[in-house]
Parts: structure tokens; sequence; C-alpha cells
């Protein structure tokens, strides 16, 4: 199982991520997904932008384009 994706050799949460947990043996991926106010899916761990992108503040509220 791998939680997030291969995090140790690619970026959390990102289609390489998976990919490589699947190329190094895999066979469950588990990641956490929120809905911003526009109604997409957001693919991040944590509940705020602050710890893996440059923005700040809760995933919740921001749309998709920002």
């Amino acid at each position: 199982m791998a939680h997030r994706g291969n995090r140790v050799a690619c970026p959390e949460n990102t289609l390489a991520a998976f990919i490589r947990a699947i190329a190094d043996g895999a066979d469950i991926l588990e990641t956490d997904l929120f809905l911003s106010p526009d109604g997409a899916f957001v693919c991040i761990h944590d509940p705020t932008l602050d710890r893996t992108t440059d923005g700040n503040g809760p995933v919740e509220d921001r749309t998709l384009a920002e």
C-alpha cells in the first residue's frame, strides 16, 4: 500500500508518485481528496496549502484556478 504514492522518490499525491509506487510493487494507492468551492476534486493530503505549495490557507476555500 502506498500512502500518497511513492512520496520518497516523487512529490506526494502526484501522478508520478502513483506511477512510481505501482512500479515499485504497491498494489493499493491511498490518497486524500478535497472538494473546492467550484466543485473540483483536489488531490492534497493536508487541509491547508501551507506545507506543500507556495500558497496558504484552507484548501476548501480556494477554487481550482486559484
